[in-house]
């Protein structure tokens, strides 16, 4: 595969990176987040967000795609089920679960805290996202106190999509007394090719 990653740091972006190197694809990257918004980003991820990750001359975005996409075109790295078999439902599930009922309610409280001009924010609805979050962190919670991971209870690109938004609500404050998420993301940090921010 010849692939270039258009990425931004630990943002979104760490978890293509992550698969990429776990899977042992070689790439290039484009490690420049100025080119968010711009009309070479725009031509390839109409919102012109990063990351982008082009594949044999063909723009994907949207992490939770591309991470997919790498893990099915590296079957020697056993990074997830196959297509078809009941884990690779579950892949479906927690990828979904996490990125509606976790994800989505950081990236309000991020939209306007920071990412929206001043004018445009509304900042009442941020201790009901820490709610929503909360509630949805509890339940992966109890699921991650009693297995591993998330999918046949081995590392998969699953964990690497689901444990970056745990990892956010980590460094938002959101995990206290979740001991099953904390000893996760413990597994996850020290795996050797781990992208995610530890601070």
């Amino acid at each position: 595969m010849d692939v270039t990653l258009y990425e931004s740091g630990t943002s979104r972006s760490s978890r293509c990176r992550w698969t990429l190197l776990e899977a042992g694809i070689t790439f290039n990257s484009v490690a420049q987040p100025e080119l968010a918004k711009s009309d070479e980003v725009k031509a390839m991820h109409p919102l012109g967000k990063l990351p982008v990750a082009v594949i044999d001359g063909r723009a994907l975005f949207e992490s939770a795609a591309i991470c997919t996409y790498l893990a099915d075109h590296a079957p020697d790295a056993d990074l997830i089920a196959a297509p078809g078999s009941w884990g690779r439902a579950l892949h479906d599930q927690w990828t979904a679960f996490a990125l509606t009922e976790m994800e989505a309610w950081l990236w309000n409280t991020a939209v306007n805290k920071f990412v929206l001009p001043p004018d445009q924010r509304i900042e009442a609805g941020f201790e009901q996202n820490a709610m929503m979050f909360g509630r949805a962190a509890s339940m992966l919670n109890d699921v991650l106190s009693r297995q591993d991971y998330l999918v046949e209870d081995r590392f998969t690109a699953t964990d690497i999509i689901v444990g970056w938004i745990v990892n956010w609500g980590r460094r938002q404050g959101l995990l206290e007394n979740l001991e099953g998420l904390q000893a996760y993301l413990q597994r996850l940090f020290e795996r050797p090719h781990c992208a995610f921010a530890k601070d």
